[in-house]
């Protein structure tokens, strides 16, 4: 069978799930939660919790190798086992976690938040508890893979399809929010001339404080919240839903051949691949810059003082204006449902900021750099955003957690490759060789975004009825 046989033997079936029936009216069993906001805002703060991990330790990458008495690119690493476990721990995580519904996976996630803060509380206790932060890093790896495509799951169970991307851009303020605060606390409490005493008090007293929250934030959520709303938010989430129950309704065996079976048609789905791509290359973008923002300001401007604290307000201004981004993208997706060029036209511009990026390095100018990557966070908000509805259409009516089976593997494998494409074009070349990595990568998956026809299959299914 040739590739584009395969593809529309894929459209084909698409279809034929898409117009499952009911045998009630469909009109009759749709009806809005008003707990949906609820949960979609407790996803929103356990991101927020995750984001802090990443932007405040990422910001004082020097001051932590310090304390640990280790090199800086273990600190890297640090981040780079949060990917790796995430990756690895996907396949199984989501296939278990397939079954349930999404309290179920939403308390599991928290959980995981809580033992990663729970293992960073431990480590900093001592400069030997480099370990502990690994494990810590390992856990929160692990709740990424129950926690990201929950995103898309509580969208898509709770809302009807005018309010998806509103929740999207909702949802992704917790990350946005906890990247922009987290550089600038941490680069404010600690600094390389601290003594390790006053390090570990002031980020015990940080983290700690989060710990103790995130355990209150599990006890309420596992207690008070419902395990799904009562009716389905629209038409095509109720014949989503028939799919499903069907899928449920077959043994363990056949079940893992299904989900075998669903991730060999996702790679086989040009469409799916095309958007695997952009999702691939603007999600780890801003979160890779998080990390070595440090290493690439000290690299390009030695001569700078109080680049830490500096790149902690970059930061936060990466993240407040890519909450804007998100935002701004929900009315524009739901008032022209023009997801293929609004995400083509963010990957775009988000090419540009980084270009200028580069340029600002090479002419020894920091402004530039700084306007470069905080419009970035604009345009990278907007994107996300963008491109995971995008992500939704292409792949609807599939299970959320089977997809994001091969999202998830990619994400933490790029971000590994990223970082250490970037770490080692940094130390070797310099700064400016080292933006060309994904530069050159956003470029391609701009074009092949652009050039490439796609299928818009919740969309089809809402226009059918």
């Amino acid at each position: 069978m040739t590739s584009n046989q395969d593809c529309s033997h894929l459209l084909d079936e698409r279809t034929e799930d898409t117009t499952l029936t009911n045998p009630h009216n469909n009109e009759d069993i749709v009806k809005l939660s008003p707990e949906r906001w609820l949960v979609a805002g407790i996803l929103t703060v356990v991101t927020l919790f995750q984001s802090i991990n990443i932007s405040g330790l990422g910001t004082i990458n020097n001051v932590m190798a310090q304390y640990f008495d280790v090199m800086p690119w273990k600190i890297d690493w640090m981040f780079n086992t949060a990917a790796l476990s995430n990756a690895v721990s996907c396949v199984p995580v989501l296939f278990v976690l397939r079954r349930f519904n999404v309290k179920l996976s939403l308390v599991a996630g928290i959980l995981c938040v809580a033992i990663g803060l729970t293992l960073t509380c431990i480590s900093l206790v001592s400069h030997k508890g480099y370990i502990a932060l690994l494990l810590g890093q390992m856990s929160y790896g692990v709740s990424y893979a129950i926690l990201t495509p929950l995103r898309s799951a509580i969208a898509a169970v709770w809302f009807p399809a005018n309010e998806i991307a509103y929740a999207l851009g909702f949802m992704f303020v917790g990350r946005a929010l906890g990247e922009a605060t987290g550089g600038v606390i941490t680069s404010h409490l600690v600094s390389i001339s601290d003594s390790p005493s006053t390090v570990r008090i002031r980020l015990l007293a940080l983290f700690g404080s989060l710990t103790v929250t995130i355990w209150i934030i599990l006890v309420l959520a596992a207690v008070f919240l419902k395990q799904q709303p009562k009716h389905p938010p629209s038409v095509a989430q109720a014949k989503a839903l028939q799919l499903l129950e069907k899928q449920q309704s077959s043994s363990f065996r056949e079940d893992l051949l299904k989900f075998v079976n669903v991730q060999v048609k996702l790679l086989r789905d040009v469409n799916f691949l095309t958007v695997l791509l952009a999702c691939l290359v603007i999600g780890p973008l801003a979160r890779s810059i998080t990390i070595l923002i440090t290493s690439i300001l000290h690299s390009g401007f030695p001569n700078e003082k109080k680049l830490n604290q500096a790149g902690g307000y970059m930061l936060m201004g990466l993240w407040i204006l890519s909450i804007v981004g998100g935002l701004l993208a929900g009315p524009l997706l739901s008032g022209t449902r023009r997801f293929k060029a609004a995400s083509a036209g963010g990957l775009c511009l988000a090419s540009f900021f980084v270009a200028l990026t580069i340029i600002g390095i090479k002419v020894s100018t920091i402004a530039i750099v700084y306007a470069s990557l905080i419009m970035l966070g604009l345009v990278g908000g907007f994107a996300n955003v963008t491109v995971t509805d995008l992500f939704v259409e292409v792949t609807y009516p599939t299970n959320i957690q089977e997809i994001y089976v091969i999202l998830l593997i990619g994400t933490g494998v790029t971000l590994v490759i990223e970082n250490f494409a970037v770490r080692m074009l940094l130390d070797k070349f310099g700064p400016k060789e080292s933006l060309a990595f994904p530069l050159s990568v956003m470029l391609l998956s701009t074009v092949l975004l652009v050039v490439k026809k796609l299928t818009f299959y919740r969309q089809q299914a809402e226009e059918s009825t």
